[in-house]
């Protein structure tokens, strides 16, 4: 049985209902410019990518830490300041 044969089959057993969102899907695939399923061609060197960040993050000393819970009385004058 050739691939046509096969989808021809596939087609005919797949319900009406589901026959638009068959039609959306391989509208899909033919104007998909990778082939699925298949990797893309390098596109040059890969780039050190901590090596391009450094120096543009910054990290607290105490980033690890647990963080202070607030209480109610702080939060309401949050919310107040806030308008």
């Amino acid at each position: 049985m050739t691939l046509r044969e096969e989808a021809q089959y596939a087609l005919d057993a797949v319900p009406d209902f589901k026959l638009s969102e068959l039609i959306h899907y391989m509208r899909f695939l033919s104007e998909c410019p990778v082939a699925l399923g298949q990797p893309e061609k390098p596109r040059g060197k890969p780039r050190d990518l901590p090596a391009l960040l450094r120096g543009k993050i910054w990290v607290a000393d105490d980033f690890d830490e647990p963080m202070e819970l607030i209480g109610e009385s702080e939060l309401r004058e949050l919310r107040e300041a806030a308008g």
